[in-house]
């Protein structure tokens, strides 16, 4: 058996990073079962685990393990394997072994990691799907955690026009938060989700910023669309300053502590300021794909140029505009059937 197949054996007794790296120093290139078991240095790594490992330490435990996970169509990476994710070099503690589910290929292409907070505005809400929008069209895959809020949004709308990696705190068969378990499964289909735990594997408090060094690590870029003075997006940020990530924030409301964060990214000049695309494209090497351009009457551009960046209601637009509320919201209902505005909870309208 070769090193990098019995690190797979190894997957399955969720050992620590010191562990592993010891029994990895110490492994020859290929080894039997045998070998493992009679080596007096291993049972000095591996202390009181050794004797549970020993005793599965065997061709029939392996094959049913592997068994077990092509049923849930898991594919498991190691280090070894070509298509581990280069980026990961750069992690001090890069996980040994990821658990896959759906398109492995992507974990090497040009990839925007998207996180804000999980509470977003519906300022936060707009600039996350814009951006989200434009960048899976141009071809970069969105890499997200699966959390409330700027997570999910980023995750959807990539799956509307292109790819998106989920990175998952727990295994899964225990998805967390559990409301997003249909789009887990959307992901795990039509893109990918991995996880360096075992299926079976409960998230816990140490799995989130464990999670959140490797959405830091697989985005080329970082983007943090909108988030608080103490929000769970500062250890990403802290993650993608550590590894050389470019970092982009999008500027918000200086009166909003939703933006707080991002606006104080900005202002420290520890964050590029991304007012859109382009320049995170650029970074990418990539380029925007246009939009089939879009004929507007001449009231229909009234009110669409009426909408702030952070929305508003229909009596600002009436105020705005002095057309009649039964007009305003034919045209509403027209503008949104072309992608041009959205309607967001609250009343509150924002352009699409």
């Amino acid at each position: 058996m070769k090193k990098s197949e019995f690190l797979k054996f190894l997957s399955i007794f969720e050992l620590s990073y010191g562990k592993i790296t010891k029994i990895l120093s110490i492994l020859p290139e290929s080894l039997s079962f045998d070998d493992f078991v009679n080596n007096h240095q291993m049972k000095e790594i591996l202390g009181e685990d050794f004797e549970k490992i020993s005793s599965q330490a065997n061709e029939q435990t392996f094959d049913k393990y592997l068994s077990y996970l092509a049923n849930k169509n898991i594919t498991l990476l190691t280090c070894f394997d070509d298509d581990y994710p280069q980026k990961f070099d750069k992690i001090d503690d890069k996980p040994y072994y990821l658990f896959c589910m759906g398109d492995i290929k992507l974990l090497n292409k040009k990839c925007v990691s998207i996180v804000g907070t999980r509470l977003p505005t519906n300022y936060g809400i707009n600039v996350t799907e814009r951006f989200s929008k434009s960048l899976a069209k141009a071809g970069a895959v969105i890499v997200s955690g699966l959390a409330y809020g700027v997570d999910g949004l980023a995750h959807r709308k990539a799956l509307e026009y292109g790819k998106t990696i989920a990175v998952i705190a727990g295994g899964f068969d225990k998805i967390y938060p559990p409301e997003h378990t249909s789009l887990f499964k959307e992901i795990a289909e039509k893109g990918l989700v991995i996880s360096e735990h075992r299926p079976d594997v409960r998230v816990a408090k140490y799995s989130f910023p464990q999670r959140n060094r490797l959405v830091a690590a697989l985005g080329d870029v970082l983007l943090i669309t909108e988030a608080g003075a103490k929000s769970g997006t500062t250890i990403t940020k802290d993650f993608a300053l550590d590894y050389g990530t470019p970092i982009y924030a999008v500027p918000g409301n200086i009166t909003s502590s939703k933006s707080e964060g991002t606006n104080s990214l900005i202002a420290s000049m520890q964050g590029i300021c991304a007012l859109d695309e382009k320049a995170i494209l650029s970074e990418l090497g990539l380029s925007a794909k246009k939009s089939a351009s879009v004929q507007l009457n001449l009231q229909e551009s009234l009110i669409v140029s009426s909408i702030p960046p952070e929305g508003c209601d229909i009596d600002e637009i009436v105020e705005k505009t002095k057309l009649s509320i039964s007009n305003i919201n034919s045209l509403l209902t027209s503008l949104e059937i072309k992608g041009i505005i959205k309607k967001m909870p609250g009343g509150i309208i924002t352009q699409g």
